[in-house]
């Protein structure tokens, strides 16, 4: 009579509530699917989500902070707010101690000091899965002087934690060589945040019957949370009104920026032209994008290296829906752009010039083109692909069972 082998147990760890981070839900999914046992933690902070849930192989578990650490984190002053922090972090941390598994795997610096204790108790592995050049997402215009005193103790405790890892990865090739050079470290394996091409149902999600825009009209979709670090929304709105008049903008997300931009389009008299759509989730996202035309990727650089080196999820996101994109021309960004020739570059601090690309990408020799390159890139970039590089790096740390 034989016996299966017990499954390996995989930890990630997210600060997130794992509902909408497609990265951290593709990883989980491919993972399992491979026979690894995977369990997400997070955290659920407004207390709206299910404490455990099943998905696609994979489960996930959420933690809620005590409910003083919350209503010390609602208060305006500095000090109590950073207390209620630090009450959630213990929390989330004898969260994390209770989970027995033979890697754990953290998203992010956030998450890292949380792995890096548990798996020392337990004997376990660590995988450090760093999607930002963490210390550098924010300009020094925009922070305080706690918060940059904050940022320099970050920085010798990333150091200290990821030459102690068993291995890192990361998003992109300047993120890899900018951890690399920093840390003296072998530089980071990249995998990058493709999307699935699998094979999908119908759509289940119409942006363009739930916004009632016409079908004879064009619509540019920008898709993320609506902050105003590194996102040229503002610009965006700028300029619609100096494109086409049958083009519509969607913002698919949501953020803090939201009443903002309502306010400067109806100042500047586009609100039959401009819309806002909740997130949809990413198993949906691909599919729904496809009603789209053209899809915006600006990222600003706002001083940040971070930023600079980005390689977002919504340029692949484009890419497999096979939506041209009107993009920022930062390096990593405008390498993938003109390699496959999927789009036009623009200054994204410029309505002007992003008007200028809108319009360029719209021209229908030169869209006809880009969408015949899109499935050419389809079949470089997608999931498909990229997560055979994640899948060996685990049979590689723990073989055997998995």
């Amino acid at each position: 009579m034989s016996h299966q082998a017990p499954k390996i147990r995989v930890c990630m760890l997210v600060t997130n509530e794992a509902k909408y981070d497609s990265r951290v839900l593709r990883e989980a999914k491919s993972l399992s699917q491979c026979g690894f046992q995977v369990l997400i933690l997070a955290l659920d902070r407004k207390g709206d989500n299910p404490l455990w849930e099943e998905n696609n192989g994979f489960r996930i578990m959420r933690c809620r902070e005590w409910r003083v650490g919350s209503w010390l984190r609602s208060r305006r002053l500095v000090t109590i707010r950073g207390c209620g922090k630090a009450l959630m972090a213990l929390r989330f941390l004898l969260f994390v101690l209770k989970v027995q598994a033979e890697i754990f795997h953290a998203h992010d610096l956030s998450t890292l000091p949380f792995a890096y204790l548990s798996a020392r108790r337990k004997g376990a592995k660590i995988v450090y899965d760093s999607h930002e050049i963490f210390t550098e997402q924010w300009p020094s215009s925009r922070i305080t002087s706690l918060f940059r005193i904050l940022l320099l103790l970050l920085r010798p405790l990333e150091f200290l934690l990821i030459r102690r890892v068993d291995a890192t990865i990361t998003v992109g090739p300047l993120i890899a060589r900018e951890l690399a050079s920093r840390y003296s470290i072998p530089p980071p394996l990249v995998i990058r945040n493709c999307a699935t091409l699998a094979p999908r149902a119908a759509a289940q999600f119409s942006i363009r019957d739930s916004l009632a825009i016409p079908s004879s009209d064009r619509i540019l979709l920008h898709i993320g949370a609506l902050v105003p670090i590194g996102r040229a929304l503002s610009e965006l709105v700028l300029a619609l009104k100096l494109a086409s008049s049958s083009l519509h903008l969607v913002f698919l997300g949501e953020g803090p920026m939201e009443d903002e931009l309502k306010g400067l389009i109806e100042a500047q008299g586009l609100g039959d032209r401009v819309h806002f759509h909740r997130p949809i989730p990413p198993q949906h996202l691909v599919p729904a994008m496809k009603e789209a035309e053209l899809a915006a990727v600006l990222m600003k650089e706002d001083g940040c290296l971070n930023n600079r080196y980005s390689l977002p999820n919504k340029l692949f996101e484009a890419i497999a829906a096979g939506l041209p994109v009107v993009a920022s021309d930062l390096p990593e960004i405008a390498h993938l752009v003109r390699s496959y020739d999927i789009g036009v570059l623009c200054r994204p601090e410029d309505p002007a010039d992003i008007a200028r690309a809108i319009e360029e990408a719209l021209e229908p020799s030169r869209y006809a083109l880009f969408k015949a390159n899109l499935r050419r890139a389809q079949e470089d970039l997608n999931w498909e692909k990229e997560s055979q590089k994640l899948i060996e790096l685990y049979r590689n740390l723990l073989p055997g069972p998995a």
